[in-house]
């Protein structure tokens, strides 16, 4: 954290409420700045002992709910169920879809957790931050959500006797596009509906993949893997400004992150 400056501070502090109904004088801003400053003065004379990152990201996995990840292994489970009894190759490599966007909506209540239980203003007073705590859990979930998907990219990819990398072409679209989705809603939605927005948006996902494949008999054939290729590269640059918008609007400050919260001071 950046050493605080007096100017620095009352310009965000103006810019801060200037956003809300009700005006606060000029006199009331310098009495809040001086006493943030003496605050950010008696903190750093205590030469606290910050946490480097990599600890930092470690200790924060602790904080996942145990069932996020049984409900992982079980949608791995699933999917091993279903490539060892289904009869129809199509169907199971509509499932893989299905099962990886599914992946992804187990990780939606967390990533917005400092929303959800309304403690994103205290997360922001901090060292490791809002951020922080954001980058951390998009890392931990990301990596385990891919993990997930790669195990049954696996297992299908023996069921079915083909390639890795063909049955990858088939969930990576579906897969990117519900986390791009989820992430835009988490973003702009307020805590109370933006999990059941997330489980709308892939259930949609899931049917519009399902609905295609019985459309379309022939759209997991060797010849559409450009197709699925091409749709792949562009859910992966969705998903990525999907990331850096997040990650801007947690960095930009409370107002930005939790904008709502902001409407209800006064």
């Amino acid at each position: 954290m950046g050493k605080l400056n007096r100017a620095g501070i009352k310009v965000e502090l103006k810019k801060h409420y200037a956003s809300q109904r009700k005006e606060v004088e000029s006199e009331t801003i310098d009495v809040l700045v001086a006493s943030m400053l003496a605050v950010d003065a008696r903190v750093r004379r205590m030469q606290p002992h910050t946490m480097g990152f990599t600890a930092f990201l470690a200790a924060q996995v602790r904080f996942i709910p145990a069932w996020t990840w049984a409900v992982q292994i079980g949608l791995v489970a699933l999917m091993w169920c279903m490539a060892c009894s289904s009869t129809s190759a199509d169907a199971t490599k509509a499932i893989v879809g299905v099962l990886s966007a599914a992946s992804v909506f187990v990780g939606a209540p967390t990533i917005h957790a400092s929303k959800q239980h309304g403690v994103a203003e205290l997360e922001y007073s901090c060292p490791n931050n809002t951020a922080n705590v954001m980058i951390a859990r998009l890392i931990i979930l990301g990596c385990s959500s891919s993990l997930s998907v790669a195990w049954m990219v696996r297992l299908v990819a023996a069921s079915l006797d083909v390639g890795a990398f063909t049955v990858a072409l088939w969930s990576c679209p579906p897969f990117f596009c519900s986390c791009a989705g989820s992430l835009a809603i988490l973003r702009k939605s307020t805590p109370s509906t933006a999990t059941a927005l997330c489980a709308v948006w892939t259930i949609g996902c899931s049917a519009t993949l399902v609905a295609a494949a019985s459309v379309l008999p022939h759209m997991y054939n060797g010849a559409s893997l450009t197709v699925w290729a091409g749709a792949a590269a562009v859910a992966l640059a969705w998903l990525v400004r999907e990331v850096v918008m997040t990650l801007r609007a947690v960095a930009a400050g409370l107002d930005a992150f939790s904008p709502y919260l902001a409407r209800t001071y006064n």
